[in-house]
């Protein structure tokens, strides 16, 4: 049996390099057991990628490690596969989707329970058990690709609770859920400190956080800094200065004056369909109404929020408004129905930036991206679209990810990228899911305010988030989603 005295994870003296990048320097660490970490930093100052090194993704995909030891309760796991450390330690990736290797939360479940030698038996009683303590067994069988990002976010969470491990890494744990949800699941991870377990939570909204016991900060020379015994305002103010946390009062906008009507959605419901085979000559459709009866409309050069809890039927509305998931009722842009446009039509006017990002990227390499984007919506040569590209590469402080591939950069970076390359065109109408999910509060600010300059030049955004110090801040009109419908409330 190990001594109690061994903590749950040390590190001495790690360096990285990715690509002949550094991406970690000389950092050591110590967490003991029960202790509850929080994480933060400037999006792609390495926090994620830390994560990565102690679960085993890297080295063993990618990359160059040197370090004294990586021990995780007590044994060195620096050898080990990413594989072995699944024993030792549970992860949810900033990318929720990413997690999973199954259709459904069942089978992922059931998978993850078979590859830690569960008794099969047991699998059955597990799943049922652990989805009614997390209020998921709604979800059990609905599709990965259904589900919002909220939704994938919390299947994450109950997959990597499972098994009973020494250490738990939650990299954005809570990207994409509403207050109500998020307030259940830091109950649960204090369980999880009292057990004994230790915790590393990765995050940008500190202020959720003051009653973790440690603070750190991955800095901009790519070391740790504990922040644990600074005053409440000294720790702020060195967060604010690392451009982490966001300062309210420096952020303004000009509410627009116009009439002209962009969108208009009447007496709108949206619905889910999903068919059950229940024999092999009979399948049933279950009908799920998420929203009904909805009427707005707006106006141009508004910035809208769309808020309301995880799974509400946000994202759901987005995709009925690009007139890809059934609706009923009338949605109108300039005036004209949808259901009458052609497709080519449509999305000229109307753009969209994913919640996840990588889902809209087609090329292998950020420049190729930001030129495409470019190319399709203005007819220039890509010559000037490559040196207009590397302008606004340079500006969103892109111009050292040029020759990157856009699946290898992190969230927080792949989130930025999408948001510029949809914001180029000539689109009427922009729909942003989550837009500033898995960013620090400088970079949060400059896509807000990217999106307020759309605005004040004549475009009409919707964005949906869960962020309300910044939905306060930034939007012209709320709209809020509860018991299936949509109200102002602001």
């Amino acid at each position: 049996m190990k001594p109690l005295t061994d903590p749950a994870l040390s590190i001495k003296d790690l360096t990285f390099t990715l690509n002949g990048q550094p991406l970690i320097e000389s950092a050591s660490l110590t967490i003991d057991k029960g202790e509850v970490v929080l994480l933060s930093g400037r999006s792609g100052s390495g926090k994620s990628t830390l994560a990565n090194l102690i679960n085993g993704y890297f080295p063993e995909y990618g990359g160059k490690q040197t370090v004294s030891h990586i021990r995780i309760d007590g044994e060195d796991v620096q050898l080990q596969s990413v594989v072995d450390r699944l024993e030792k330690v549970g992860t949810i990736f900033q990318n929720a989707r990413l997690s999973f290797s199954m259709k459904t939360l069942r089978e992922e479940m059931g998978f993850c329970l078979e590859n830690t030698r569960t008794p099969s038996e047991r699998i059955d009683d597990i799943i049922e058990q652990k989805a009614t303590h997390f209020n998921l067994t709604h979800l059990l069988d609905r599709s990965f690709d259904d589900l919002s990002g909220g939704e994938l976010q919390k299947a994450a969470f109950v997959c990597a609770n499972l098994s009973d491990l020494p250490l738990y890494i939650m990299d954005e744990p809570f990207a994409n859920m509403d207050e109500q949800t998020i307030e259940d699941y830091v109950s649960y991870i204090k369980v999880l400190s009292e057990q004994g377990k230790a915790v590393i939570i990765i995050d940008h909204h500190v202020d959720r956080w003051n009653w973790v016991g440690r603070w750190l900060l991955m800095d901009t020379t790519r070391q740790l800094i504990d922040l644990t015994h600074l005053p409440s305002d000294f720790k702020r103010d060195k967060l604010i200065e690392a451009g982490v946390v966001i300062d309210p009062a420096m952020i303004s906008r000009q509410r627009p004056n116009a009439d002209e009507t962009v969108l208009e959605l009447d007496k709108v419901s949206v619905y889910h369909e999903q068919t059950v085979r229940q024999s092999f000559f009979r399948k049933v459709t279950h009908v799920n109404t998420l929203i009904e009866e909805a009427s707005f409309e707006l106006k141009k050069g508004a910035l809208t929020a769309l808020v309301g809890p995880s799974g509400i039927g946000k994202s759901s509305l987005f995709r009925s408004i690009l007139n890809v998931s059934p609706y009923s009722g009338d949605i109108r842009i300039q005036g004209k129905s949808i259901r009458d446009m052609k497709s080519a039509d449509l999305y000229s006017r109307i753009g969209l930036v994913f919640q996840d990002p990588s889902l809209q990227f087609v090329k292998t390499k950020v420049m190729d991206e930001m030129v495409l984007s470019l190319t399709a919506w203005d007819d220039i040569e890509e010559e000037v679209a490559a040196e207009q590209a590397k302008a606004l590469l340079e500006h969103h402080h892109f111009d050292n990810k040029a020759d990157e591939s856009p699946w290898v950069l992190s969230q927080g970076q792949q989130r930025r990228l999408a948001v510029v390359c949809m914001t180029v065109g000539q689109q009427q109408l922009l729909l942003v899911d989550e837009p500033t999910y898995g960013q620090d509060a400088a970079n949060a600010r400059k896509i807000m305010d990217k999106l307020s300059e759309l605005c004040e030049a004549g475009m009409t955004c919707l964005f949906t988030s869960h962020d309300r110090q910044l939905v306060d801040a930034y939007a012209d009109t709320i709209y809020e989603i509860r018991e299936k419908k949509v109200k102002q409330v602001l």
